[in-house]
């Protein structure tokens, strides 16, 4: 339980919170700051044992369901809803998050790899908001639907054709859903963090690092040098925008791409 935890008010109190790609980093922190603040919290992810393990960090395992799951899968994700629905009895707000980075130049890029990009982190996205949009429509009550999409779902970048392709379309996805769910009292919005302080990015130094001849931490002086703020993003900062846009604070607020980046679209 986090150590201030008593101090936080509790505006997610008897929300139901759906999360893909909760195994760790962006989605865990997110998982966690929802619970911390009272909803019971579904954590998704195709990596089963890495999502038990993190399952079980939670510090209220009354509101902790964990469910294996491939985003890809319409069919798993249905289950994944009804499992949902089995051990909560409803649904208030649904993070699609899952993705993966794959950083190549697009024509050395090839088509398999290219295809899993977008698999994962755009039709997985379509996947989860259709299945879960319908029961937020069949409930009447209105609710929640956040995409993860990225810096690079607003600007493109070298090595990131197929990534930054698959983060564009949720953008288009996440407008197109939005307007379409306004009328069922259903907000559906996106968040674009930068360079966040995840196992993905500490990776991402040492192999850009083995590649380019360079040390670790010049890899990341480098990169640290174009944010303006000076640091990567904390995932504990970056999960108070998903409390935002998942609590009665945001009633108004629809279509729209929320960028978490320290500065490095306006250096």
């Amino acid at each position: 339980m986090a150590a201030n935890q008593a101090q936080i008010e509790p505006m997610l109190k008897g929300k139901v919170a759906f999360i893909t790609g909760a195994g760790q980093g962006i989605g865990l922190a997110v998982a966690r700051a929802y619970q911390e603040r009272g909803a019971s919290v579904v954590l998704a992810d195709i990596a089963r044992e890495t999502l038990e393990r993190a399952a079980l960090t939670l510090p209220d395992q009354k509101k902790t369901l964990a469910i294996a799951l491939d985003v890809t899968d319409e069919a798993q994700t249905a289950s994944a809803l009804a499992q949902t629905l089995a051990r909560f009895g409803h649904i208030d707000c649904v993070v699609a998050n899952a993705g993966i980075l794959v950083l190549k130049h697009v024509v050395e890029l090839e088509l398999a790899a290219w295809r899993r990009v977008i698999d994962i982190n755009l039709t997985g996205a379509f996947v989860t908001a259709k299945v879960f949009a319908r029961q937020l429509i069949s409930q009447g009550t209105g609710g929640r639907v956040i995409f993860t999409s990225s810096l690079f779902g607003l600007r493109g970048g070298v090595e990131n054709g197929a990534y930054s392709a698959s983060k564009f379309g949720l953008i288009g996805l996440m407008q197109s859903l939005a307007a379409e769910l306004a009328r069922h009292g259903i907000l559906v919005n996106a968040v674009c963090p930068g360079q966040m302080d995840t196992a993905m990015m500490q990776a991402l130094f040492v192999e850009r690092a083995a590649l380019t001849n360079r040390t670790r931490a010049a890899v990341e002086g480098a990169l640290l040098s174009r944010i303006p703020v000076g640091h990567l993003g904390k995932l504990e900062d970056l999960a108070g925008i998903y409390v935002y846009l998942a609590s009665e604070l945001c009633q108004y607020t629809t279509g729209q791409s929320f960028t978490v980046d320290g500065g490095w679209q306006v250096a």
